[in-house]
């Protein structure tokens, strides 16, 4: 803000000229009473102790995640990304966070973070193949690279680079911050499982479409069934198997009532976990607490790379313990679900 100061100078040139006129005789000039001398300034008084600035007010955000604690990536977001988030803040920021679809569950997550009933949300674009179209592409390539920072990469170069996905984002008044995938495709079963061929003519339920129309592709009867009902819908044998990402499967113990599994690392998971915030919420944040969150979340992905390259050895390990039968999939699996036979 400019200040416009008038600077003006005056000079005060004031001469007292005092006269006596004395007519006839004088009186005698008496000595000059001597001043009295300038009483001592008072020793400077100590400045007082400047008050101590007020803390600045706690910001709370709510965060919902329609999976429980204790997965893979849920572990992640509750241990590392919202305490990174807190920690990039100095505390500023603090979160209630609600999970396993307490706060919102798996298919009002978009909705739900979109109109600010949470702050922020896990959002799984396969329960919204209408609002978030363009996040069906992915399902269309069913092979991808291993590596994590190489299926981030492609996921926000495809979101930074093709304004079709800002478009729906923006839409449905959401901002991705941290950008998660899943382990790679696992099958579960309640039956004894071989191939993939062995689920020819049985009920299987997917999240996505696309796995959906493979599956009346290749005569296996497709099911949907809310991701929260799909344990007791296979231990009541409404579905006689799942394919799903293998983390998500653990997490959920799927396997405890389908105990026979095929996992295919080649088969990525595809559709990513979008942890996203809602806009007008980040719009009224302050800037430095923006930047504090973006730091954060810089810092958490690169972390959860790690985490994701062990992940997969540690579930199988995990699982086999608990009496799963895991079956890597073959070149044949493989073909079952990238269309070539």
């Amino acid at each position: 803000m400019k200040r416009n100061l008038k600077f003006g100078s005056k000079l005060l040139v004031v001469i007292l000229v005092l006269s006596m006129l004395m007519v006839g005789c004088s009186p005698k000039e008496e000595p000059a009473t001597p001043a009295t001398p300038a009483t001592p300034a008072d020793p400077a008084t100590p400045a007082e102790p400047a008050t101590p600035a007020e803390p600045k007010e706690k910001i709370i955000l709510t965060y919902s995640d329609h999976d429980p604690t204790g997965g893979l990536r849920t572990k992640f977001v509750q241990d590392v990304w919202l305490p990174e988030i807190v920690k990039q803040t100095d505390g500023q920021v603090e979160f209630h966070d609600f999970w396993g679809g307490s706060l919102l569950e798996s298919g009002d997550a978009l909705d739900g973070v979109g109109s600010g009933v949470a702050d922020i949300a896990m959002v799984f674009p396969d329960f919204y193949s209408s609002k978030l179209f363009m996040f069906q592409i992915f399902r269309l390539f069913p092979e991808a690279p291993a590596e994590y920072e190489n299926l981030v990469k492609i996921i926000n170069t495809a979101m930074s680079d093709i304004p079709q996905f800002s478009a729906e984002l923006e839409k449905n008044n959401i901002k991705p911050l941290l950008v998660t995938v899943g382990l790679p495709s696992a099958m579960a079963a309640t039956y004894p499982i071989d191939g993939a061929e062995d689920m020819i003519g049985m009920k299987w339920r997917a999240s996505s479409r696309w796995h959906l129309e493979t599956f009346k592709y290749h005569n296996i009867n497709p099911i949907s069934v809310p991701w929260g009902d799909v344990y007791m819908a296979l231990q009541t044998n409404t579905i006689d198997g799942v394919f799903t990402n293998f983390d998500g499967l653990a997490m959920m113990r799927f396997y405890e009532v389908a105990p026979n599994l095929i996992v295919g690392p080649q088969l990525w998971w595809g559709s990513p976990f979008l942890h996203s915030i809602n806009v007008d919420k980040w719009n009224s944040l302050p800037a430095d607490i923006q930047e504090g969150i973006l730091r954060a979340t810089e810092i958490a992905e690169e972390k959860f790379a790690e985490y994701y390259s062990q992940e997969l050895d540690l579930t199988i390990k995990r699982l086999e313990e608990e009496g799963a039968t895991i079956k890597m999939a073959d070149e044949e699996d493989i073909a079952y679900f990238t269309m070539k036979i």
